[in-house]
């Protein structure tokens, strides 16, 4: 579940949740797209219900942030 006033999505439950940061993903040519050396794969930066359930359909990688905490989530969305 989210905490975020703008992502309303209700019941989403992280199947993973990684330790890396946003902050330390190496950049790629989109600004919403980071890379993670530590998985190899490419994490998608979450600003829209629709980006994140996109996201969530093609079983990627996500980063949401927390307002008011100052914080980053990735890691995959589970999937029924």
């Amino acid at each position: 579940m989210f905490y975020e006033d703008t992502l309303t999505i209700r019941n989403c439950k992280f199947a993973f949740k990684c330790e890396m940061k946003w902050e330390t993903l190496s950049d790629t040519d989109d600004r919403q797209i980071r890379f993670c050396q530590s998985c190899q794969k490419e994490v998608f930066f979450c600003n829209t219900n629709e980006e994140l359930a996109e996201a969530i359909k093609m079983n990627r990688c996500i980063c949401i942030e927390k307002p008011f905490l100052g914080e980053t989530t990735l890691g995959t969305i589970e999937r029924e």
